[in-house]
C-alpha cells in the first residue's frame, strides 16, 4: 500500500466535473493505478506516454495490433470483449464499456493527448494535493510563524516525492504531458517592427491572433501537486533572508544573488524536482524503478527512491544555485545553521481531525525536515534536546493513524535510525537503542502493507546504520546475522538475484555499494569477500562509473573503488596465508589498480588530503593495499608507492593526534595505525 495514492473518482455531482472524472477513470488503469471502477480489473497496464494513443485513452485499454484485431474479430467470443496479450478487443458488434466519444476528447488541447492525461492526473491526485496543501501550513516555526523557506522546501519536497513514489508511471506521464502543454501554450511573442505592425498576417503567423486562453481543465498547463502548491509560495519568497546565516557574508545585495534565488525560484525548483524524479528511472540514477505485479495481471511500477538525497539537492539549489562554491565549507556551515531551526508540529488532536491522507502528509512533511536536519544540521543541534524533542513529537503524531497503516512502521524505523545515529556520533549507543532499531526493521518486514519500493528503501537505510553500529559493537555476531537477513530481504523486495553470474545490477549500485561494504568488512570470511567483490565488480563500480560520467563527481566512485580494493586485499591475504600465491597475486594487482585509480584523481592527489575523517578512511584502506603490493612485488615504482603509503599513515597519525585530546591510544584506530607504521618501517629498512 502506498502512502499518497491516486484516488479514482466515484460519484460526481457537478456537471462540470463529469468529463474530467471519466477521463481519470480511463487514465488510471493505463498507468498502473488499480480501481474498482476499472471494468477490466484486476488488469492494469504500465503504458508509455509517447506510445499510447488518444483512442486507447478514450477506451481505457490498449489496442491490439491491426493484424491481431482482425483475427480476433473473426472468432466467436462470449461476452462484450476479449483480452488478448493484454490488449482488449470488443466482440463483434459490441463496444467497450463507457468509451469516451472522440468529439468529447477533442475539446482538450492544444495537444489533445497531453491535455487529457494532465487533466486526468490532476483529478486523480486532487485528494493528495489537497492533503499536502492542508498539511504544510500546520508545520510552524518555534514562534508560530511560517517555516523558514529551507525547512518549507524540505517538507514540501518530501511529500511531493512520495506522490511520485506512490504512482511513478502516472506522474511521469503527467510530467511529459505538462512539458508538451507548456510548449504548446507558450506561443512566441516576438514584437513586429512598428512599420510592419499593421500589415495583414497569415493565419498561423506570430501575432495573427491573441494567445489562447488558459483553462485548467481543457487547456491545462500545471501539474497541481507541484505547480499549484510550491510555485507561488517560493516565488513570493524570492531570495535568501538578507540578515540570516545564509545572507550575511554570502549575499550582499540583489546584484550578487545566485540565479536560483531570484524571482521565479519556485518555477525553477519545481522543474528541478521534476528532473530528479524522472531521472530515478534512468540506469545511471541513485534510484531504482521497475515494473512488478501486486496481484496477477495488475501491473504496477515500484520505486526505490532515496528521497532525502533528492530533497537535499533542492535545499542546496535554493540556497546557492547550481554549480560549485568557492567557499563550500563556509556555506555548508551556514546552511547547517539554517536547517537547524526549531519546528512546532500541530497538536495530535488537530491532526486526528484531518482526513487520512492529510494525516499522512503531516507526518511525511515533518519527517522531510527531520531527515534534512540529520543530514545537514550541526552535530550540536542533532545531539541536543530540540532535535530529540522533534523526533518524539513526530512519533506522537503516529498515534493519529491506525497502527496497521504503512506509515507507522516506516516512520518508526526512520526515527529509530535517526536516534541511533545521534547516539553513535555521541559515542554512547545503548543496547536499548540497538534493540529498538532491530525491532523496527523486523516490524517493517512483517508489515504486509508496505510496498516493495518503500520496504527496500527503509531496509537499505537501516542496514547502513546497523553496519556502522557493528563496527564499534563488542559482539558483532548478532548485528552481522541481522544484516545478512535484512540484505536478503532487500534483494527479495527489489526482485533481483544479486549474485547471478555476470548479472549487471548497476541500476541499484547506490544501494549495493553499502551491501558490498558490509560483506567486504567481514575479512575473515572468504565467501563474504568474494560476494563483495562480485557486487563491486559487476554492479557497483559500473553503476558509479556511469554516475561519474554524468555528474563528474568522483567521490562516490572513488569510495567504491577503495572499498573494493580493501576487500580484494583482504581476500589476497587469506589466500597468501593458505599458501595460494598464484590466485592471491592477481587479487593484489586488482586491488592496487583500484587504489591507483583513486589516487590519480585530483581530489586524492598528494597534498590534497586533509586530517579529517573522510580522507583518513581512504588512507586506512589504501595503505594496506599499497603495502601488500610492495610486499608481493606487484607495485611499479616501489619507492614512490612507499613514499605515498608513508604520507597517508602520517595523515592518519596527525588526525588522531588532533582529535583525541592527546589520548591517541584510546582511539579504535590506534592499533591499526600502529601496525601500518610498523610495516612501513620494515619496508623502508629492507629497501
Amino acid at each position: 500500500m502506498t502512502l499518497l495514492p491516486a484516488v479514482v473518482p466515484q460519484v460526481i455531482e457537478k456537471r462540470s466535473e463529469l468529463v474530467p472524472a471519466r477521463l481519470a477513470r480511463k487514465v488510471a488503469p493505463l498507468f498502473g493505478v488499480p480501481s474498482e471502477q476499472n471494468p477490466f480489473r484486476p488488469l492494469t497496464w504500465v503504458c508509455d506516454f509517447t506510445s499510447i494513443t488518444v483512442s486507447e485513452i478514450a477506451r481505457g485499454a490498449p489496442l491490439p495490433t491491426r493484424a491481431a484485431a482482425a483475427r480476433l474479430r473473426e472468432q466467436e467470443h462470449a461476452g462484450q470483449w476479449v483480452i488478448h496479450n493484454r490488449a482488449v478487443v470488443p466482440a463483434v458488434g459490441k463496444s467497450l464499456p463507457n468509451e469516451i466519444a472522440a468529439a468529447t476528447v477533442n475539446r482538450f488541447g492544444p495537444d489533445t493527448k497531453a491535455a487529457v492525461v494532465l487533466t486526468a492526473t490532476n483529478v486523480l491526485l486532487a485528494p493528495v494535493t489537497q492533503a499536502i496543501a492542508t498539511a504544510l501550513p500546520l508545520l510552524r516555526s518555534a514562534d508560530g510563524g511560517d517555516l523558514p523557506p529551507i525547512q518549507w522546501i524540505a517538507a514540501w519536497a518530501a511529500t511531493a516525492i512520495e506522490v511520485y513514489r506512490s504512482q511513478p508511471a502516472l506522474v511521469v506521464a503527467a510530467v511529459n504531458a505538462r512539458a508538451i502543454q507548456r510548449g504548446s501554450l507558450n506561443a512566441p511573442l516576438f514584437p513586429w517592427a512598428e512599420r510592419l505592425a499593421d500589415r495583414p498576417k497569415g493565419r498561423c503567423e506570430i501575432g495573427a491572433s491573441a494567445p489562447g486562453g488558459h483553462d485548467s481543465v481543457t487547456r491545462p498547463r500545471d501539474l497541481d501537486f507541484l505547480d499549484g502548491i510550491a510555485v507561488a509560495r517560493l516565488n513570493a519568497t524570492g531570495a535568501l533572508p538578507a540578515n540570516g546565516p545564509l545572507g550575511d557574508g554570502f549575499l550582499r545585495d540583489a546584484d550578487t544573488m545566485p540565479a536560483a534565488t531570484r524571482p521565479g525560484v519556485g518555477d525553477r525548483l519545481v522543474d528541478q524536482l521534476i528532473s530528479l524524479m524522472v531521472d530515478m528511472g534512468a540506469p545511471d540514477s541513485t534510484g531504482y524503478v521497475w515494473v512488478s505485479e501486486r496481484v496477477p495481471e495488475q501491473a504496477v511500477v515500484e520505486a526505490l527512491v532515496p528521497s532525502s538525497g533528492l530533497v537535499r539537492e533542492l535545499v542546496e539549489a535554493w540556497a546557492h544555485g547550481p554549480g560549485l562554491l568557492d567557499r563550500a565549507d563556509e556555506f555548508a556551515d551556514a546552511l547547517a545553521d539554517a536547517v537547524a531551526g526549531p519546528v512546532r508540529l500541530p497538536a495530535p488532536a488537530v491532526v486526528a481531525a484531518l482526513p487520512l491522507l492529510a494525516r499522512r502528509a503531516v507526518v511525511l512533511a515533518a519527517m522531510g525536515i527531520v531527515r534534512q536536519m540529520g543530514l545537514l544540521a550541526p552535530s550540536s543541534w542533532v545531539a541536543g534536546p530540540g532535535f530529540a524533542g522533534l523526533l518524539d513529537d513526530v512519533e506522537t503524531l503516529l498515534g493519529t493513524v491506525d497502527p496497521a497503516d504503512p506509515l507507522v512502521p516506516e516512520t518508526r524505523l526512520r526515527l529509530a535510525v535517526q536516534r541511533a545515529g545521534v547516539q553513535r556520533h555521541d559515542g554512547q549507543v545503548g543496547s536499548n537503542t540497538v534493540a529498538a532499531l532491530l525491532a523496527a526493521v523486523d516490524d517493517c518486514l512483517t508489515a504486509a502493507a508496505l510496498d516493495r519500493g518503500t520496504l527496500a528503501d527503509v531496509l537499505s537505510v537501516a542496514c547502513i546504520e546497523l553496519n556502522m553500529l557493528r563496527s564499534t559493537a563488542a559482539d558483532r555476531g548478532p548485528l552481522t546475522d541481522a544484516l545478512r537477513r535484512y540484505w536478503a530481504a532487500f534483494a527479495d523486495a527489489v526482485e533481483l538475484d544479486l549474485f547471478a553470474p555476470d548479472a549487471d545490477h548497476s541500476a541499484v549500485s547506490f544501494q549495493l555499494h553499502n551491501y558490498a561494504a558490509f560483506l567486504g568488512g567481514n575479512k575473515d570470511s572468504e565467501d563474504d569477500l568474494r560476494a563483495a567483490l562480485h557486487l563491486f565488480t559487476h554492479s557497483v563500480i559500473p553503476g558509479r562509473t556511469r554516475l561519474f560520467n554524468r555528474d563528474r563527481d568522483v567521490r562516490p566512485l572513488a569510495r567504491s573503488r577503495y572499498l573494493a580494493a580493501d576487500a580484494a586485499g583482504a581476500l589476497a591475504e587469506l589466500l597468501l596465508a593458505r599458501g595460494e600465491r598464484d590466485e592471491a597475486v592477481p587479487w593484489v594487482g586488482r586491488a592496487f589498480r583500484w587504489v591507483q585509480q583513486v589516487m590519480s584523481t585530483n581530489a586524492f592527489a598528494p597534498g590534497k588530503l586533509r586530517p579529517r575523517l573522510e580522507d583518513c578512511l581512504f588512507a586506512l584502506r589504501a595503505v594496506p593495499v599499497l603495502l601488500l603490493a610492495l610486499e608481493t612485488g606487484v607495485a611499479d615504482e616501489p619507492q614512490g608507492m612507499l613514499d605515498r603509503a608513508d604520507e597517508l599513515v602520517r595523515l592518519v597519525e596527525r588526525w588522531l593526534k588532533e582529535n583525541t585530546d592527546g589520548r591517541v591510544e584510546q582511539s579504535r584506530y590506534h592499533g591499526t595505525v600502529t601496525a601500518l607504521r610498523a610495516r612501513v618501517i620494515a619496508l623502508v629498512t629492507d629497501s
